[in-house]
This record gives C-alpha cells, sequence and structure tokens, in this order.
C-alpha cells in the first residue's frame, strides 16, 4: 500500500512539473507574413500577419522571419529588387493566387537589370523553400570580372542548400567573363561543396544566358535534383546550354524533364554531364552545339544516361556527336537515339553519336542519324575512336562490332517508329526491337520514357529502346 501511493505521489509531481515547464517554455508556433506590391497604409507596421497590414519590402520580411514561417506573396503583381534576398532559415517564400493556391504567372519577381545588378535569391538552409514565382531580369554578377564565387554565378538563384519550386525562370544573366567551369548558371547555380544539397521541381528555366557554362543551369560539387523541369532556350558561350553538371561524386540527377531548343558555342547544346551525373526518363531534342562536340550530350566520366530520348538535335562545326558524344566509363540505357544531324567540315569527325573509351550502350536504338545541315546528307549513326566500349542488344545500321567495341546481339533493321515528329519515337507492333532487350535489376517497378512500365506481367522481357510498346487491349494488374 505504501509502495502504490509513493508511486503515484510521484506521477502527480512529475505531471505538476511538465505542465509547469510548458507554461514556463510553450513551443513557438509558426507565423505567416504577408507581402504587397502596394499598401493602402503609408508606413505597414510589424508584424505584417495579415493582408490588412501587409507589408511592401519582401527583404525586410525574409529577415524577420523564423524557422518554419511562410511568407505570401500576392499574385497580379511585379516586385522590382535593389538587392538579392538571402535565405538562411528553414522558411517558405511563396505567391498567393486564388484560394490560396500558387500562381507563378502572374507573381513577377524583377531583378530590375540593367538599373541594378543582383539576382533574386540566395538560399542556404536546408529548410529554405520558393515557390510559384515568375523570376526575371537577374543578373548574376557583382562585377564583370568577379572571380568571387557568389559574385560570379547565378542569374537568378545562388541555391546552397533549399528547394526551388514552380517557378519560371526566365531572362537572367551570369555574364562573369572569368572563363572557369565554376562559372555561369544563367538561370540558377548550384553547389559548390560536397555538403550542399538541393533540389528544383516542376519549373520552367527558358531564354537565360551565361557566358560561361550552363545557359539554364549549372551544377558543382552536391547533392542535386532536377526533377519534372522544362529547359528551354537558353545559351552559354562554352558548355551546356540547358544544364552544366560537375558533381564530382555520385549526387546529382536529373529527371522527368524536358530540354529542348538550347544552344552552346563550343559543346554540349542541351547538357554537359560530367563525374557521376545521371539522367533519367527525359527528352533532349532540337538543341545545338556550334563547335567541339555534342549537339544533344556530352558526357564524360561514370555519368547514366537511361530512358531518355534524343532526337533532333545538331553538331556543326569539329569534334563530334550529334545526339550524343559520350566517353570514360559511362553507359547508356535503353535510349533512343535518333534524327540527329551534323555538319561536316574541316574532316572533323561528326556523326550522330561519338564514343571513345569504356562505352557500355545497353537496349539502345541508335537511327536515323545524318550528315548534313538538311538531314539530307550520309546516314552516319556512329563513331568508334578508341579504347574497350561494349554495345549489347542494340539497334543500329551498319553492326556496331569493331576492333574498339564489342557488340552482342546487335539488330540492323530498321526499328519501324510509329511516327518520327515530336517526342514520338514508339515501336511499330512489328518492330524487331520489341521482347528484345536484355533484363536489369533497374528494371523492376523502373517506367519508359513515356510512363508505361519497363517489364511488364506479360512479356516479362523489356523492348530496346526509350519507349516501351503496348499493344492495343493489354490488361492491366493492379497490386
Amino acid at each position: 500500500m505504501w509502495h502504490t501511493m509513493k508511486i503515484q505521489h510521484l506521477q502527480r509531481m512529475l505531471i505538476g512539473l511538465g505542465l509547469a515547464m510548458a507554461m514556463a517554455t510553450p513551443w513557438a508556433s509558426a507565423t505567416n507574413y504577408y507581402v504587397v506590391a502596394s499598401s493602402q497604409q503609408a508606413s505597414p507596421t510589424p508584424p505584417w500577419t495579415n493582408w490588412g497590414w501587409a507589408h511592401t519590402n519582401l527583404i525586410e520580411v525574409v529577415a524577420a522571419a523564423r524557422d518554419s514561417d511562410t511568407i505570401y506573396v500576392t499574385n497580379n503583381q511585379t516586385y522590382y529588387l535593389t538587392n538579392q534576398i538571402t535565405v538562411t532559415k528553414a522558411i517558405t517564400v511563396r505567391s498567393w493566387g486564388p484560394g490560396g493556391i500558387l500562381d507563378p504567372t502572374n507573381t513577377i519577381l524583377d531583378g530590375n537589370y540593367p538599373i541594378t545588378t543582383n539576382r533574386h535569391f540566395t538560399l542556404n538552409n536546408y529548410g529554405a523553400t520558393v515557390a510559384g514565382f515568375t523570376l526575371t531580369n537577374g543578373w548574376g554578377s557583382c562585377n564583370t570580372n568577379s572571380t568571387s564565387d557568389v559574385g560570379a554565378n547565378g542569374g537568378s538563384i545562388y541555391l546552397y542548400y533549399g528547394m526551388v519550386t514552380n517557378c519560371i525562370i526566365t531572362r537572367n544573366y551570369a555574364l562573369n567573363t572569368n572563363a572557369s567551369s565554376d562559372s555561369g548558371g544563367g538561370g540558377i547555380f548550384m553547389g559548390k561543396d560536397s555538403a550542399k544539397s538541393g533540389s528544383v521541381w516542376n519549373c520552367t528555366i527558358s531564354a537565360n544566358s551565361s557566358r560561361q557554362y550552363g545557359g539554364g543551369i549549372n551544377m558543382k560539387v552536391g547533392k542535386w535534383r532536377i526533377v519534372n523541369c522544362t529547359i528551354s532556350g537558353n545559351s552559354t558561350g562554352i558548355e551546356g546550354g540547358g544544364l552544366y553538371a560537375y558533381p564530382n561524386q555520385p549526387s546529382v540527377v536529373i529527371s522527368n524533364c524536358w530540354v529542348v531548343s538550347n544552344l552552346s558555342g563550343c559543346s554540349a547544346g542541351g547538357i554537359k554531364m560530367n563525374a557521376y551525373t545521371e539522367c533519367y526518363n527525359s527528352f533532349i531534342m532540337g538543341n545545338t552545339a556550334n563547335n567541339d562536340c555534342g549537339g544533344g550530350i556530352r558526357m564524360a566520366g561514370n555519368c547514366v544516361l537511361r530512358n531518355c530520348l534524343i532526337a533532333d538535335n545538331l553538331h556543326t562545326v569539329g569534334g563530334g556527336g550529334g545526339g550524343v558524344d559520350a566517353c570514360y566509363s559511362s553507359s547508356i540505357q535503353n535510349c533512343t537515339i535518333v534524327s540527329n544531324r551534323t555538319i561536316k567540315t574541316g574532316g572533323g569527325l561528326t556523326v550522330g553519336i561519338w564514343y571513345t573509351t569504356q562505352l557500355k550502350v545497353e537496349n539502345t536504338i541508335i537511327w536515323g542519324n545524318r550528315e548534313g545541315a538538311d538531314g539530307s546528307g550520309t546516314y552516319s549513326n556512329f563513331y568508334i575512336g578508341q579504347g574497350t566500349n561494349t554495345f549489347t542488344n542494340c539497334c543500329t545500321s551498319p553492326n556496331i562490332a569493331s576492333a574498339y567495341a564489342a557488340a552482342v546481339n546487335t539488330i540492323t533493321n530498321d526499328p519501324w517508329f510509329v511516327a518520327a515528329s515530336n517526342d514520338n519515337y514508339r515501336l511499330q507492333s512489328d518492330s524487331p526491337c520489341i521482347n528484345a532487350g536484355v533484363n536489369r535489376d533497374w528494371m523492376e517497378g523502373a517506367l519508359d520514357v513515356y510512363g508505361n512500365r519497363r517489364i511488364d506481367n506479360f512479356r516479362k522481357t523489356v523492348d530496346i529502346g526509350a519507349y516501351e510498346y503496348l499493344s492495343k487491349g493489354t490488361l492491366f494488374g493492379f497490386q
């Protein structure tokens, strides 16, 4: 009895102590802040926590916010910035459209170039999020010959940590003259440290410009993700018209993206993939490299290209690879590399796909690539340079086997596409590429470039190319 009473007394003491502590140090709740371009109030005063007392200075509200706070910026307004917005806390800065939805089209942050020369955001916190804006007229260089890390990069956003989602990032500039791959990112610069990490989701990155590397995005050392984005109409003077990636560790993934109509003054019109970059389930189309290699993609150093369509890209002079230039322990898996063009000048090695040294290609269609500006020249699907290369269950012509390439189960017949236009290079029902691939572990649960299962429950064997054939009347099973 005494023992029971003692325990009950102790329990009451602990409960009382807990209540006292809770009353003495209450948990701080998150705060919502509100921002408008112009206010009816002469001088909106803190705490700016309702639309009636919304602030007009986004920079000041960001400085006042704490971790977990959200800042809402009303739509149908253009906000002209006079300095970059630096986010060092785990806060969300987002647009507010009808009913509270994100409204990137009508919520515009203008970097005010050339009146001022600043980018829009620098993000430096794991929990920092920017969502639902049009970001335009940003300038990523503090001066035209700066060698500083931050000053030279990111016309709109410099990302150390954090996430950018549902934004339209357009007509921004990183025009620094420092000729280093550490310079660039007309739209976004991500990096550069192995501890840094962040992601860009559901964004349109278009019409941005970089003098050096990465017209749309430059990704340096760090752990980065680019997902469900359209990267189009960007340009750079050196490499990576759409994207430039040099993580130097297994950490950069580009997936489910459209990389189209970008331009490089030198190589890699669409994407430059270095040192452990991976690109999945994406469309790389209509890009141009005006010199050196890789109209669509240039990849080197343990890179992976999987379930992608590389089509209608152009390489103009020197080097090679209208579609893909690939080498140095990289791999291409279940891709369709088709209808790319090169312009042959000065005896340059200009062909549809150009590869050298320890390249592994599986289940890939390399077809209909031509020399000649108008696409009417000689078919030239591949060039094998040197080293040890392997091609397994591929469809191309002629047979790819040579002194530098081991080829297994090569199909040299026409793959028979449904239609050679836009993104549609699906297989006809009589295609020799159907059920002609080799299965790999990564295919379990994986999808093709169009979102269909790579391994279905009926045929059990993967097709060659980026598209998995679906016959009419196919039954689907759900678990």
